[in-house]
């Protein structure tokens, strides 16, 4: 009686901490995604959407690719001058869209171990509390909505 009441306690809390891990996953969606790469061996650059379908808000933490070296980096004015910025995470609220474009937040690309641009760039986007977000982008590709995968 007692090994079954104990095994009945383990099951209830195994499934209600198994509803809890799901319900606090945001579903995040990465659209448009463009890849301007750098002239010269400057730094390139990727724009894209992404967008939290979820109820709870998370973070974009990093972004990884085994072609570059991925940076989160951001616009600030100070004393009148626009300056750019490596930040450690963007924020993404709750059914919203965080917008990756010139002149704001954006994605810096260096190193770039394929010059001719030819094959795509793997991404994969890290939040902090949403599963990983894999993605291809091609240079001067827009990236069509649904060609993506959840990790």
């Amino acid at each position: 009686m007692f090994r079954l009441s104990v095994f009945l306690q383990l099951w209830v809390a195994m499934l209600t901490l198994s509803a809890l891990s799901v319900s606090a996953r945001a579903d995040i969606s990465i659209h448009d995604l463009e890849f301007r790469a750098g002239i010269d061996g400057r730094p390139g650059i990727i724009f894209a959407r992404l967008t939290n379908n979820g109820a709870l808000a998370d973070n974009l933490v990093g972004v990884d690719s085994p072609h570059a070296r991925i940076e989160l980096h951001a616009h600030e004015m100070r004393d009148n001058i626009m300056r750019m910025r490596r930040v450690d995470a963007f924020s993404l609220a709750p059914d919203t869209d965080l917008v990756l474009k010139s002149g704001g937040r954006h994605l810096m690309v260096f190193d770039l171990a394929h010059e001719e641009h030819k094959s795509p760039l793997r991404l994969t986007f890290r939040f902090e509390h949403s599963p990983a977000v894999r993605a291809e982008v091609s240079h001067g590709d827009s990236h069509e909505a649904g060609r993506h995968k959840h990790y």
